[in-house]
């Protein structure tokens, strides 16, 4: 598809049945500022655009949202946006289906036809589940048929619009007293003004789509973004005319209001407002409707069987999920499979509190997709972006805050809707938890190859990560020494990274090139008597084996090598180190190895007021007690300027629970840093913690701390303390990179 016929799909979407059923129960609800809740929700609309924007033309998945929060999300959340997004897909196209049953019903009833022998409520399930079958047949020929068809109904039913928006402003010259109809503007307050806008965003749902179908879109880094913002501008002032349209110029009996009026007519208040103001309104609004409700099911459809399809290409789902059909191109398992939903819920089940927790479905899914690109942008720094979110992250964190605000206050219009939620949501945790997380790993997920233990794997071990055999003897050193201080074992871990395709039984080639490590660190540990297991784990990317390896053994600590700089621009400490740092939930070591000799008869520890201080200590006194090191403590400040009190009070006083002071050194310098690398000229390691609180400091361990490591003339080890639960959890929001 080309940009027209993507913008198209697009405006199809939202320029759909929302519109037609939603705007006279909106009106009903927040009078006259409805137009204001259709301009500030094409604001949100836009601020979420330009997440979409962003990740449709970095990312061109099928699948969409549920491709780019399973990238950048943790574990289930994945799953969660993609569960979700078919959910309410599935439910929209169910609605619409319904909706234009309803239409073609009454469009017949007025030129006196119908189906014989059937019932008026029989009928439009009948035409609902007809055009399913129609449009399924249309999305199975291919995607550019898909968006042909799509073309030509939004074109019809923009037609209908323009004509219900030029008869209702022709209307309003003979009406000088039209402006009553517009005051109060808030007549039920601000509360009615965010019930509007909850209850009418869906209806800007839809050019999502498009970045959903960027795999089948020419030049998607260029045209995925310029067809969602020209799909959003494009419908923001048409929303806003048919709700002036529809305010000014219908008439209300005496003694009501035109919004009540058309709260009163709910889903039939535009055919009320085309009865009085257009010539053959009732025909043409039920043409539009019928246009309208086709459009949106087009669209809808697609984005279910594409959503669905990436579920099954990832092992979410059922295999037929992600069978493509060799003829054209499509994957009709998916398109199947989602219609056969579609009709199922269309014909059995009472729509009207699920179709209202659509609204609901797509505001927390926006949300989603709203951390993604934030934690995308730290993830992946480098990847060629066809846009990018002006502001980030300040416009997607605000704009999530509106969203979940909306949804959130949904609540008291529809309870119903949100326990609908969160049953959805329970049930697709139990199908992640039963289901698709254990079919996910087996087929995709890191692989132990080999598992060596001479004993049983004790509690809290100290887990080593080992790639370099010139680094296996000093990183096992200090790995066991911390083991036999905290009186536990050492799990040495090799993880190799290989293709996804590779199937499990041809990974026995990588044990040659393991067994040397393992040999090593056993050596290692047997001269310290520390108990050593063996751990060999393939997967298609280093850091995914090593948070695994977390996941599994949970360790007490973890220690890893550093190679004292990134191989790539703009990143911190390495793509293996960084997404590691950002999720391990265990307290951390990185050793920057600077000597071939695994000698650490000369430590140095330097002291600051760092959360993260006490740590270093325990490292320096597990060296002390177990590797017979000897300890020199050292605090480095500039010249002219007095010691912290933090530091002095932490450090150089006794505690109150009787812990001495330590025998620190004050040493003033130029600079901290000059003071410290000079220091460490007479030292074998070095041992540095992370920077003062702060997320990002924490994450990357500061950038002072960094340029010290680099520049000391010895080895350095740098320590970080596990963070607090709510940090860990935050860490781990914005860390899953695949």
């Amino acid at each position: 598809m080309g940009l027209a016929e993507a913008t198209l799909i697009g405006v199809g979407a939202m320029v759909g049945a929302g519109i037609f059923v939603l705007t006279g129960i909106a009106a009903g609800a927040a009078g006259p500022a409805l137009m204001l809740a259709f301009l500030l929700n094409g604001i949100i609309a836009l601020s979420v655009a330009a997440s979409y924007a962003e990740l449709g033309s970095t990312f061109p998945q099928a699948g969409g949202s549920y491709a780019w929060a399973k990238l950048a999300l943790p574990s289930p959340f994945g799953f969660l946006a993609g569960w979700m997004s078919w959910f309410g897909s599935s439910v929209a196209c169910s609605l619409y289906a319904l909706a234009f049953g309803a239409y073609l019903t009454q469009l017949l009833h007025s030129i006196r036809l119908g189906v014989p022998l059937l019932g008026e409520g029989a009928e439009a399930k009948l035409f609902a589940v007809i055009i399913v079958l129609v449009f399924t047949a249309i999305n199975y020929r291919g995607s550019a048929e898909t968006g042909k068809a799509g073309n030509i109904i939004t074109l019809g039913q923009t037609a209908v619009l323009f004509v219900f928006v030029v008869a209702g402003l022709w209307a309003l010259r003979g009406a000088p007293d039209w402006s009553q109809n517009l005051t109060p503007v808030f007549p039920k307050g601000v509360a009615g003004l965010l019930t509007a806008m909850g209850l009418t965003f869906v209806a800007f749902e839809g050019y999502e789509i498009i970045a959903q179908c960027g795999e089948e879109v020419r030049e998607p880094h260029r045209n995925v973004p310029r067809a969602i913002f020209l799909s959003v501008v494009a419908v923001i002032p048409v929303y806003v005319l048919i709700a002036f349209t529809m305010l000014a110029a219908t008439r209300a009996p005496a003694g009501d209001t035109v919004w009540q009026y058309l709260g009163q007519h709910a889903e039939l208040a535009v055919l009320e407002s085309a009865r009085q103001f257009a010539p053959g309104g009732i025909i043409l609004l039920l043409l539009g409707g019928f246009f309208a409700t086709t459009s949106a099911l087009n669209a809808t459809l697609y984005s279910a069987s594409r959503v669905s399809f990436a579920m099954g290409r990832d092992f979410n789902l059922p295999g037929v999920f992600a069978l493509i059909h060799r003829r054209t191109r499509t994957p009709h398992g998916a398109i199947f499979a989602s219609a056969a939903g579609i009709v199922v819920m269309a014909v059995a089940l009472p729509l009207e509190d699920v179709a209202s927790a659509t609204c609901i479905t797509f505001m927390v899914l926006f949300a989603m997709m709203n951390l993604a690109v934030v934690a995308l942008r730290y993830q992946r720094p480098g990847h060629k972006r066809g846009f990018r979110v002006p502001l980030s992250p300040w416009i997607p964190l605000l704009s999530t805050v509106c969203l979940i605000a909306l949804a959130a206050n949904l609540f008291h219009f529809s309870s119903t809707a949100w326990f609908v939620i969160a049953g959805w949501v329970v049930l697709g945790l139990i199908v992640y938890r039963e289901y698709a997380g254990k079919r996910e790993r087996e087929e995709r997920g890191p692989r132990v190859v080999l598992e060596e233990r001479t004993v049983a794997p004790m509690r809290d071990p100290v887990l080593v990560a080992l790639a370099n055999p010139d680094t296996v003897e000093p990183l096992m050193r200090i790995g066991c020494a911390l083991a036999r201080h905290r009186s536990t074992s050492v799990v040495a871990l090799h993880v190799v990274q290989i293709p996804r395709q590779l199937p499990t039984s041809e990974s026995r080639e990588f044990l040659d090139r393991a067994e040397p490590l393992f040999e090593a660190a056993a050596e290692v540990g047997g001269t310290m008597e520390v108990p050593v297991l063996g751990s060999l784990c393939v997967c298609e990317s280093v850091h995914s084996g090593v948070l695994e390896a977390i996941a599994e053994k949970r360790p007490s600590l973890l220690l890893m090598g550093w190679r004292g700089g990134s191989p790539q621009r703009r990143r911190l400490l390495g793509t293996t180190i960084d997404p590691v740092l950002r999720a391990s939930p265990a307290d951390t070591l990185l050793l920057h190895w600077h000597d071939k000799k695994a000698e650490f008869g000369r430590v140095l520890v330097g002291v600051t007021a760092s959360p993260h201080a006490r740590f270093c200590l325990e490292v320096a006194e597990a060296l002390h007690s177990q590797l017979k090191s000897k300890l020199r403590y050292l605090h480095v400040i500039r010249r002219g300027t007095p010691m912290d009190d933090a530091t002095e009070k932490a450090f150089l006083r006794e505690s109150p629970n009787g812990r001495p002071a330590l025998d620190l050194e004050i040493v003033q310098a130029r600079t901290t840093a000059g003071g410290i690398v000079e220091a460490a000229m007479e030292a074998d390691l070095l041992i540095l913690g992370a920077a003062r609180e702060g997320l990002v400091s924490q994450l990357i361990f500061g950038e002072k701390t960094r340029r010290i490591a680099r520049r000391a003339p010895c080895s350095v080890l740098l320590a970080r303390r596990r963070p607090g639960a709510g940090r860990s959890l935050l860490r781990r929001l914005f860390t899953k990179q695949t």
